[in-house]
């Protein structure tokens, strides 16, 4: 527990990734406590989803696949635990999820639920509480009976997210959560996550394409290309438009915001 009383949730060492003999991410470190929200930046290639299914134990060592270096999580190595053991220590949003066809919006999210529920167990009042409160702050009680697969992008992207919260796992790992979602949603969304984060101490890994909800939410930025860490640290340190307009072949201007954050937007050339 460190001095000002979180304490190390999530730790990765020499975080490396080889698929197909072709190395896709090389020597992450990445200490994460309690109440932290870290975000994965980097253009389109750089490692960022891989990153995050190699922290989340989403990955099995194969003869294709080989996960390099130790990822622990409250001191106990992720590959260690059982599958149902992750599930409840790790809430994953992937970049493409698939979906059941067949099953309601509100049966889909109560997924959510299944590492806590023994074998054949039906769901109980907390599990029922969980996900109504979820469907409130998410905004889908009038999807709640609709097949989820009918939903509009966003909406199931807000499903989504509600399956991985309804986990109430202390480590959240989101691919691009905010990517088929509105500007209203995307807000609504992040500050749900942010609100969690603060009120339970959770562990927020997510990455992101937009620099300036980077800069707002996360204490913690990597900034990945081709698979390496070009730079790890604060929004401030990281979010120099200098120093990202070769990385990403764009014209940037830093705003500061009365909120303290930093905004980093794209500017016309010209």
């Amino acid at each position: 527990m460190s001095g000002d009383g979180t304490r190390t949730v999530l730790n990765c060492e020499g975080l490396g990734l080889r698929l197909g003999g072709t190395s896709v991410l090389t020597a992450l470190d990445l200490e994460a406590k309690s109440g932290e929200w870290i975000v994965l930046l980097g253009p389109n290639g750089a490692g960022k989803s891989s990153a995050l299914r190699a922290l989340s134990g989403s990955l099995r060592a194969s003869r294709r696949v080989v996960v390099e270096g130790l990822v622990t999580i409250d001191g106990v190595p992720i590959d260690k635990l059982s599958k149902r053991a992750i599930g409840r220590l790790i809430a994953v949003v992937p970049q493409s999820p698939v979906f059941p066809v067949g099953v309601s919006t509100y049966h889909y999210v109560m997924l959510g639920r299944t590492p806590h529920l023994g074998m054949f167990a039906s769901p109980g009042r907390h599990d029922q509480e969980v996900v109504e409160e979820l469907f409130v702050r998410l905004d889908l009680c009038a999807f709640r009976d609709r097949s989820v697969v009918s939903l509009s992008g966003g909406e199931r992207q807000r499903a989504v997210i509600a399956r991985a919260l309804a986990q109430e796992a202390p480590v959240l790992v989101l691919d691009e959560p905010t990517s088929a979602l509105d500007v209203g949603h995307q807000q609504q969304v992040l500050e749900l996550v942010d609100r969690l984060r603060e009120e339970h101490g959770l562990v927020v890994i997510s990455s992101m394409h937009d620099l300036s909800l980077a800069g707002q939410y996360a204490h913690q930025i990597v900034l990945l290309d081709a698979g390496s860490v070009l730079i790890h640290g604060s929004p401030r340190r990281v979010l120099d438009p200098d120093a990202l307009r070769k990385l990403y072949n764009a014209h940037l201007h830093a705003v500061d915001l009365p909120s303290g954050h930093i905004a980093v937007l794209p500017v016309r050339r010209t």
